[in-house]
């Protein structure tokens, strides 16, 4: 099972900065993210993601040597863990990018922002939906069917409601054990009747 999870911008600047509304929930997602060993979950945003934690850090702190720091350290730190998405398939012009960002807005009647996030979480087919702003992609969720939008703190539940519901590797391990022991009790039964 893989699950391609995209996290929209508002929860990262959230998580970055103290004073934001939901930014225990926010730190505590991100902090998961950047530390989750499980190989089958990928994390994505868009590179416009990059531009809006510019624009929220510079308008809330005044302080332009603090943007940049946390800019270079999403940017380094964060590819690691978190994959960022162009919105636009290689070779679209700007013109085709901008038609189809409308085309986005009007099918799934987002706020400007938005639109670029739901545009990249469409065209790469992703699963989750990571926001603070769910109300905003009702549209999204209407016309992508199988996709799941939730919180940072829904995720996470439904993280660890999965966990809790696949096979941990012991188990699967002692079963595997167990069942090689059976057989090879089986063959010499049946080798010693012969």
């Amino acid at each position: 099972m893989s699950l391609n999870v995209y996290i929209d911008s508002d929860v990262m600047v959230a998580s970055e900065i103290k004073g934001e509304q939901n930014h225990v929930e926010s730190k505590k997602f991100m902090d998961y993210v950047l530390k989750t060993k499980d190989k089958d979950i990928e994390f994505f945003t868009s590179i416009f993601t990059f531009l809006e934690l510019a624009s929220a850090m510079i308008r809330r702190t005044k302080n332009k040597d603090k943007t940049y720091s946390l800019l270079y350290r999403v940017k380094n730190s964060w590819k690691k863990f978190i994959n960022p998405l162009p919105p636009m398939e290689r070779g679209t012009s700007f013109t085709t990018l901008i038609d189809n960002l409308i085309e986005t807005t009007i099918k799934f009647k987002t706020p400007t922002g938005d639109t670029v996030h739901a545009h990249t979480f469409a065209l790469n087919e992703l699963d989750y939906f990571i926001t603070w702003n769910t109300r905003d992609f009702h549209g999204m969720k209407r016309n992508l069917k199988g996709i799941k939008i939730l919180t940072p703190t829904d995720i996470l539940k439904e993280f660890e409601n999965l966990k809790s519901k696949e096979p941990s590797k012991k188990t699967e391990l002692l079963f595997k054990e167990t069942f090689q022991k059976l057989i090879r009790e089986r063959n010499r039964i049946v080798h010693n009747k012969s």
